[in-house]
């Protein structure tokens, strides 16, 4: 593959996984708005804003850390 499609590709992902990102943070607020206070609501949107800029260690991580 060329350098060029390959770029075509990742772009093709990146679009992919925005759309995914965008449906989620709108299932949430739908799902959340009953059972979670504005704070709570609060601290998902800003957890997954943490997730896009690459700022969340994973839970994985978290776990081979404890043993």
């Amino acid at each position: 593959m060329s350098g060029q499609v390959v770029l075509q590709e990742l772009r093709l992902v990146r679009k992919r996984i925005e759309r995914i990102e965008k449906l989620l943070e709108e299932l949430l607020e739908r799902l959340t708005e009953d059972t979670l206070t504005e704070d709570d609501l609060e601290a998902l949107k800003e957890a997954m804003q943490e997730y896009r800029l690459g700022q969340t260690i994973s839970l994985e991580t978290i776990k081979e850390k404890e043993e």
